[in-house]
């Protein structure tokens, strides 16, 4: 739904059947999201602590958690036609919603549009000095972050054209980068030989691969809400991220014990995407990899500042682009010196919601659209739900896997508490 200018102009409204997509422009959609140099940077970081054997196996069972979690939400999403924000009103009321969940969604994914542009920035920067281009990686990080800003402030219908683009080329370069590594025998007996130089258990090492997409497939209905039915958003889900998110993760994996760079910083991006001999694809796959995985970062935190301020729908692009520059702003300022501490709140505060809106629209509403409501107020049940199960998470790092500590309590308490503070709207919805 655009008007002439381009500009996308759905907002919060109920996308139409007759605007709907089909599911390979989705799944390119979610290719792009975790085909990004975080996923690049959670691959190696998970390689330091096993090995590559173990590290695939933990990459694997964790991205197939975060897919059972955003059919959950997108399922929802696909059947009211709605994004995220407003989905989740049926579990946290629409006050519960607007003024405090979505000032969370919102503070995160500014922040992580922030993290994002600067690593990108500083990267891009890295990469050109040697080669005769003095560009600062201030400057650098505002350019990058003001083209993802504006590809954002154009809506689903550029995003989904980046991503048609740019995917296909991230695969096309990562398995040329692949084939580099393994005609070189010395990396294959480095990788198959590979000794982990800390010990990591493999449920932490699942909790990070976890924690590195979980937050994007709670706020998966921003995109599957353009999901023509239930069936394209398991397969647009599935074909989507499994094997480019994995892949993805894998080549991180593969690239860091092939460049010796084990670690999850700036430096070691550029180690890694430059060990393969060409600095041009290492700034090709960095470009695209951020820009197709950040613009996704500026939409939703557009659509939850538009659910904060109760704005009209055609305020979209203006509060996606206010979004953006914040991040940026924020990157400038030196964001990434928080970044450890960001990633803990991320990884338990966003996914919970999933906790409780499953258990809302498919226990207690039966998976049916015709009885989900927008609950009036707040929904407190929901509320406590989620931030109990959030701040449980956050205290007990070192328990079983934080992100998945918390949505499991959100999940127990709100089965309880529903009851407790709903007892006739339970009624009405069995």
């Amino acid at each position: 739904m655009a008007n002439n200018s381009g500009f996308e102009q759905a907002g919060l409204n109920a996308i139409p059947l007759e605007e709907r997509k089909n599911w390979p422009g989705i799944a390119f959609i979610w290719a792009g999201s975790c085909c990004c140099v975080p996923a690049l940077m959670v691959g190696a970081g998970i390689t330091m602590g096993l090995t590559f054997a173990q590290a695939a196996l933990a990459m694997i069972v964790g991205y197939g958690v975060c897919v059972v979690l955003m059919i959950l939400m997108s399922i929802l999403a696909a059947d009211k036609g709605m994004p995220a924000v407003v989905t989740i009103s049926g579990a946290f009321g629409k006050i519960g919603s607007s003024k405090l969940v979505s000032c969370i969604i919102a503070f995160c994914y500014i922040c992580w549009f922030g993290f994002q542009a600067v690593v990108c920035g500083e990267a891009f920067a890295a990469i050109l000095q040697p080669m005769g281009v003095p560009l600062p990686g201030v400057v650098s990080t505002i350019i990058w972050g003001l083209i993802m800003t504006l590809t954002a402030v154009y809506g689903f219908n550029w995003i989904e054209k980046l991503n048609m683009v740019a995917v296909p080329a991230l695969i096309i370069i990562l398995i040329y980068a692949m084939i580099v590594v393994f005609k070189d025998p010395s990396s294959v007996a480095a990788i198959h030989s590979h000794v982990p130089v800390a010990q990591a258990s493999m449920v932490t090492s699942i909790g990070t691969a976890i924690g590195g997409f979980a937050s994007g497939a709670a706020l998966s209905g921003d995109v599957t809400r353009y999901c023509k039915n239930r069936r394209d958003v398991i397969i647009s889900s599935i074909v989507g991220v499994l094997p480019v998110g994995v892949g993805t993760m894998l080549a991180g994996s593969i690239l860091a014990i092939h460049s010796g760079a084990l670690g999850m910083d700036t430096g070691s991006v550029v180690t890694m995407l430059t060990s393969v001999g060409s600095p041009i694809l290492g700034l090709i796959v960095l470009v695209l990899a951020t820009w197709t995985t950040n613009v996704s970062n500026a939409y939703s935190s557009g659509f939850a500042l538009l659910n904060i301020t109760g704005a009209k729908d055609n305020k979209r692009s203006i509060f996606t682009f206010c979004a953006g520059i914040v991040g940026t702003l924020l990157a400038v300022l030196g964001i990434t010196n928080f970044f450890g501490a960001f990633l803990n709140i991320l990884a338990v505060f966003i996914p919970p919601i999933v906790g409780v809106v499953a258990i809302d629209y498919f226990i207690l509403r039966k998976g049916d659209p015709e009885k989900w409501r927008s609950m009036p107020g707040i929904n407190w049940a929901g509320v406590i739900s989620w931030g109990v199960g959030a701040v449980v998470a956050l205290l007990t790092p070192t328990f079983f896997i934080p992100t998945l500590t918390a949505i499991i309590l959100a999940c127990v308490l709100y089965l309880i508490l529903y009851p407790v503070f709903y007892k006739n709207r339970k009624e009405e919805a069995e």
